[in-house]
């Protein structure tokens, strides 16, 4: 997970943007991420940076010394266009990446689920259920599912993630493999190329559904 308290100034006591230390015209290897921000316009780190309707806030970083520049751009690709000489990699998700992207797979699950305590469909799962109710064995089902996607379409997985963060890409794992209504096919922020992988790969796991067992516990 990126660290936005770093690099950050602050006036009237709130972190009030970031320093951008590195040059627009690098030749260096960069790493592109969209920096989520809240209804107020602040980051996690709680520098504000207002709200705009057409463009995104993305931090492009040096792999190597890890400078940083924050950049407006309506696309992830615009973006990218700001740096012209720079070349462009992934980041290796992180163990706590990984559980984040888990977070928001079972959440999602929890999210779209129903606990059929009637012939309508009973309540929401997440009405009555959390993570803590999910048996042990599914839980790790779960990551396993995750894992494997990641494995399938590193890149892409990363660069869904760059755009939605680890926990949304979790969310957006859910959604498309059990055929709702949104997923990965139709985030605009990613090319034609990613949204078509990622729609490949995660049904290609095959759908998975979450149930309450006679154990009272939630398994998939």
């Amino acid at each position: 997970m990126r660290d936005y308290h770093r690099k950050g100034c602050s006036a009237r006591g709130a972190f009030m943007g970031r320093v951008s230390d590195l040059p627009l015209d690098t030749t260096a290897r960069l790493a592109l991420t969209r920096v989520p921000l809240d209804q107020g316009g602040y980051d996690p780190g709680g520098a504000y940076w207002g709200q705009s309707a057409i463009t995104s806030l993305y931090c492009a970083e040096d792999v190597v010394d890890g400078s940083v520049r924050y950049v407006r751009a309506a696309s992830f690709d615009a973006a990218r266009a700001r740096f012209p000489y720079a070349s462009w990699t992934t980041l290796e998700p992180t163990s706590h990446d990984i559980e984040d992207m888990l977070r928001g797979y079972v959440e999602c699950a929890l999210f779209t689920g129903m606990d059929e305590s009637d012939e309508a469909g009973g309540a929401p799962l997440d009405a009555n259920y959390d993570v803590d109710d999910l048996a042990e064995t599914s839980l790790a089902v779960m990551r396993d599912d995750c894992l494997r996607f990641v494995s399938k379409v590193p890149d892409a997985a990363a660069r869904a993630a760059a755009v939605r963060g680890w926990d949304g890409a979790g969310r957006d794992l859910w959604l498309t493999q059990n055929g709702h209504g949104t997923g990965f096919w139709d985030r605009e922020e990613l090319s034609d190329e990613d949204r078509i992988t990622l729609t490949n790969a995660a049904r290609d796991l095959g759908e998975s559904y979450m149930i309450v067992g006679d154990d009272g516990k939630l398994h998939v």
